[in-house]
């Protein structure tokens, strides 16, 4: 069974947000690309899991382990009776090939071989098995999850640790054999009080750069006509609650400046002042953790996103929203 749900990764978040407020380099693009590329392969990976079936097992995915004094991020990790499988998941398209220890495109030697981050993120939990009395065992496979990825070893243990997308079902049914009982409840709890928070994600935009003001959530543009309790789209006629627009501005400067501390006066340099600033306030109140008192209060959002957000406030919105 999954254990968490796998969230769009923090600096994919950042580039998505960042696009609607400025034009990206092409090394920016490149990056967003790759990142939505690789979240797409994980969300298949997820899709197809479900369809097979996960019940047997349980399966922690997209987190940070602090094993030691390293942190390591790991797209999933099978937990079964007996140990735990770790699976580094790829959206990688072309032909490559695997030889004489290195990892190539075309011929070309490349960077970011996935056969030793995989070795890397086994050792850590190796690790952990072995520096705590619940004792484990650890193996992992890299899966490839594009159709249009061709892949040539003679290495047979890279290749027993290969899972290609055309044989990923076989593979998830391999599981259904297993049956839960307190060791793997064990494995789980251990591994999840290793969980951390990723202190990788550092990105932090220049303010000057970008586009201040709210924005339409359907067509992104920032033509909006202000309402008593509403902006309506000049552009497509969308209809949002200020509710809505300050919980998305308040994602988007979690994501935009990641080691700043939200303030009211930051969230509304970023908005362009077009809410007035109790508004700010009770809304920053309401979605918000409070981090420092007085008049420069910092504010941490309660919320992984606004999508996380927003799925709660309209359940019970005053003011509905009507997006086209």
């Amino acid at each position: 069974m999954f254990l968490n749900k796998r969230m769009a990764p923090a600096e994919l978040m950042h580039y998505q947000a960042l696009e609607i407020r400025k034009e990206l380099s092409k090394d920016e693009q490149n990056k967003m690309f790759n990142l939505e590329k690789g979240f797409a392969g994980e969300k298949l990976y997820d899709k197809i899991f479900n369809e097979i079936g996960h019940e047997n097992v349980y399966v922690l995915r997209d987190v940070y382990l602090k094993i030691g004094k390293v942190l390591t991020q790991y797209d999933s990790i099978i937990v079964t009776n007996n140990g735990v499988s770790v699976n580094e998941i790829k959206n990688l398209s072309g032909d490559y090939e695997y030889k004489g220890n290195k990892w190539c495109k075309n011929a070309s030697h490349m960077e970011n071989n996935p056969y030793v981050q995989l070795s890397r993120a086994e050792s850590k939990l190796i690790k952990l098995s072995n520096d705590t009395p619940i004792s484990f065992q650890v193996d992992g496979k890299v899966i490839f999850m594009n159709d249009d990825f061709r892949f040539s070893t003679e290495d047979k243990n890279i290749e027993n640790q290969t899972i290609m997308i055309n044989y990923l079902r076989n593979y998830f049914r391999e599981y259904k054999a297993e049956r839960l009982n307190e060791n793997a409840k064990k494995i789980v709890l251990l591994i999840r009080d290793t969980v951390a928070k990723n202190s990788y994600f550092v990105e932090h935009a220049d303010i000057t750069k970008l586009k201040r003001g709210l924005y339409c959530g359907s067509c992104k543009q920032f033509d909006l006509n202000k309402g008593q309790f509403q902006f309506i789209c000049n552009s497509c006629g969308s209809v949002e609650s200020y509710e809505t627009h300050i919980v998305r501005a308040i994602s988007d400067h979690k994501y935009l400046f990641s080691n700043q501390p939200i303030t009211k006066q930051s969230l509304l340099h970023l908005i362009d002042y077009q809410v007035h600033t109790t508004t700010v306030s009770k809304f920053l109140r309401k979605y918000c953790n409070q981090d420092s008192k007085g008049k420069a209060s910092t504010h941490i959002f309660k919320f992984y996103d606004s999508v996380t957000a927003l799925s709660e406030i309209r359940k019970r919105q005053r003011y509905k929203d009507k997006v086209h």
